[in-house]
């Protein structure tokens, strides 16, 4: 059994230091065995912004990965988002900007949809795509696969949003069905939804998706509070559990448990 805890959207500058803390307390006593943050570190990727971030990753109480959001890209320095748009993520956070990890047999792969061509809009590069067919053709297994983007490749059916938010999005979802990939994990709308992951048919099979919250930012959207969430992995069910600010701690919510069905795909229990 593998404990993945997903975190995005920390927001380092508009972010509230309370909350914060909490958040790497709760971590803490929940005790996974992998962190993924999927991005949006800091507000502006501004030095001191940065310097914070790199304070809450040193204090994770697991190993982490990350892979950037549209936010880690310089916004106003128009030189430096042209030059070196992700050189700040780099220094501070790792030279891989789409990390992979095995979690107890689980793999958790990271594929970057942030864009210095793009303001908020995701985009996946080509070769993006590439070294995804190869991580997949060289993880297949009977344990889950977790993809991980900052930008959700499918709207969740409660979002009032419309069209897509990742160029090449749709290649991306058919590499992901194509290559086994069970769990989408994404950022970037602040709207968990009250942590109700939802199923994504392709091919006529169901992957499970689920949006992550603000972890700790003040930038929170349809008064959905900052929250992260716990995934506990077996070869053949999936649980997914949000954890949400309640103005003092992240306390706990319902869990969403999925089941692997040979001609279906994975089914959500009832």
């Amino acid at each position: 059994m593998a404990q993945l805890a997903h975190i995005t959207d920390l927001h380092s500058g508009r972010h509230d230091d309370r909350i914060a803390d909490a958040l790497i307390d709760s971590l803490s006593e929940q005790a996974p065995d992998q962190i993924v943050i999927g991005g949006d570190l800091t507000q502006r990727s501004r030095r001191s912004e940065w310097k914070r971030a790199v304070g809450w990753l040193d204090r994770m109480p697991a190993p982490w990965i990350a892979t950037p959001g549209n936010h880690d890209i310089p916004m106003f320095d128009f030189t430096r988002r042209a030059v070196s748009p992700f050189g700040r993520f780099r220094l501070n956070v790792g030279e891989d900007l789409e990390p992979s990890a095995r979690v107890d047999g689980a793999l958790v792969i990271c594929v970057r949809t942030a864009s210095p061509h793009r303001r908020v809009e995701g985009a996946v590069s080509r070769e993006s795509l590439t070294q995804l067919r190869e991580t997949l053709d060289a993880g297949r297994g009977d344990s889950p696969i977790v993809l991980v983007t900052h930008h959700p490749l499918a709207l969740h059916p409660a979002s009032q949003r419309a069209g897509h938010t990742v160029v090449s999005g749709d290649e991306l979802l058919s590499t992901a069905e194509a290559g086994g990939v069970d769990l989408l994990l994404s950022g970037h709308t602040h709207r968990p939804h009250r942590g109700r992951p939802f199923s994504v048919n392709l091919g006529g099979r169901n992957l499970i998706a689920a949006h992550g919250g603000t972890a700790c930012s003040t930038r929170t959207r349809a008064d959905e509070p900052p929250s992260w969430q716990m995934v506990t992995m077996e070869p053949s069910r999936i649980a997914l559990k949000m954890f949400a600010w309640d103005g003092d701690r992240f306390t706990a919510g319902d869990q969403s448990v999925w089941e692997r069905t040979e001609s279906a795909g994975w089914m959500e229990e009832r």
